[in-house]
């Protein structure tokens, strides 16, 4: 055998092994939407996004300072569901579950934007409750006024989750999750330390990320694997024989 058919040959089989990682990544492309029509009862949704299983989306917008914890409020009401920031993310059309990121930044306008940025997540959206009843939320846990959002995980920042600790804050947070296909709610909201007394509005970006959750895999493709290396090793030597 030449030397030219046993490139040709290997190179088939590298673009085969290619072809089977590849196809269990299938990507989408993103959409965010602003203001979206038919999410306006109760929660007033700032933000459609629906994303696939390797899509990135990047918006921005403004929150009140303490949107997120107000100090004042009772334990299980303390967001401030006008001044925070609400996003119904739509996962449903994920192959499977999939790594969830979310970077949460300072962002100008306004200017200079001065925010302690804290959030929470929720699985389900929220239409179920009238309009007029939900001036106020529970930042960690299921609020009180609907039965359609569930709690999942909440980052709390400088002023802790009741907004009167005093940490020194940072100007950028993340967190990821796994979550399966389906529909999820997004607070971003305000929650500088409690020294600091900050008022008026922040402004905020925010970027989302999904990637495949890691699979096992599979002892067939494994033993491809192992057998291309083979090839290749046997090919190299020929070559150079």
């Amino acid at each position: 055998m030449n030397h030219r058919r046993i490139r040709k040959r290997v190179a088939c089989l590298i673009a085969a092994a290619l072809g089977l990682w590849l196809i269990a990544a299938p990507s989408h492309a993103a959409t965010v939407t602003p203001n979206p029509g038919g999410l306006q009862t109760g929660v007033p949704y700032s933000w459609q996004v629906v994303m696939g299983n390797l899509d990135l989306a990047h918006y921005h917008g403004d929150v009140g300072a303490k949107s997120w914890a107000e100090p004042e409020n009772p334990v299980g009401a303390k967001g401030w569901t006008h001044t925070s920031d609400w996003t119904a993310l739509d996962l449903t059309g994920l192959s499977g579950p999939t790594i969830l990121t979310l970077e949460l930044t300072r962002a100008d306008p306004p200017s200079p934007s001065q925010l302690y940025p804290g959030f929470t997540l929720f699985s389900g959206w929220q239409a179920d409750a009238p309009s007029g009843v939900d001036h106020t939320w529970n930042n960690t846990g299921n609020p009180s006024w609907t039965p359609s959002l569930t709690y999942i995980d909440h980052l709390a920042n400088a002023g802790g989750p009741n907004g009167t600790d005093s940490g020194t804050g940072q100007d950028a947070v993340s967190k990821s999750w796994v979550l399966a296909p389906g529909l999820y709610t997004l607070n971003y909201g305000g929650n500088p330390s409690f020294d600091l007394g900050q008022t008026g509005l922040q402004g905020f970006a925010v970027s989302l990320l999904t990637q495949p959750a890691p699979v096992p895999v599979p002892a067939a493709l494994w033993l491809f694997g192992s057998g291309l290396a083979g090839l290749v090793g046997l090919a190299r030597r020929r070559m150079t024989a």
